[in-house]
């Protein structure tokens, strides 16, 4: 279903915000429906991510879900165990399209005012937790509070 002029306006905005901080490393895809948006970050140990967020047809009114996709496959403990389940010691919501689901806020806790650009910055905030965790082996949970 295609975007209504209020979502495109909002939506917009978003990419906008987005541009603002991240510049060329934002890249959307299907704008105009079924719409993701992808966002490459760096760690302060330089280690490269890209995060994809699924936007929900009723956007900006419900939370979407974010991914690791790059590396382009489910992320790793420092055991070697996928992180393929939900946990609230990972921080983790389970897969989609084979991809670790990280948590950036509680879904019944979000608001339509939130942004896109908070939903990236928390993200990046995750994957802090999880090179910290793969330095030390201690649980993300660890380096995380509620997000």
């Amino acid at each position: 279903m295609p975007w209504s002029p209020t979502q495109r306006q909002r939506l917009g905005f978003e990419k906008d915000l987005l541009e603002k901080y991240f510049r060329n490393r934002v890249s959307w895809m299907n704008p105009t429906s079924d719409t993701r948006v992808e966002v490459r970050v760096t760690c302060t140990n330089d280690k490269q991510y890209t995060l994809r967020v699924y936007l929900p047809s009723d956007y900006p009114n419900s939370c979407p879900q974010m991914v690791v996709s790059s590396p382009s496959s489910c992320l790793r403990r420092q055991n070697g165990s996928l992180l393929n389940e939900s946990s609230g010691t990972d921080h983790t919501y389970g897969t989609k399209d084979g991809l670790t689901v990280i948590c950036h806020f509680r879904p019944n806790l979000w608001r339509d005012d939130n942004t896109l650009y908070q939903v990236i910055m928390k993200g990046l905030i995750w994957l802090e937790a999880y090179e910290a965790h793969l330095r030390t082996g201690s649980p993300l949970s660890t380096y995380l509070q509620e997000m």
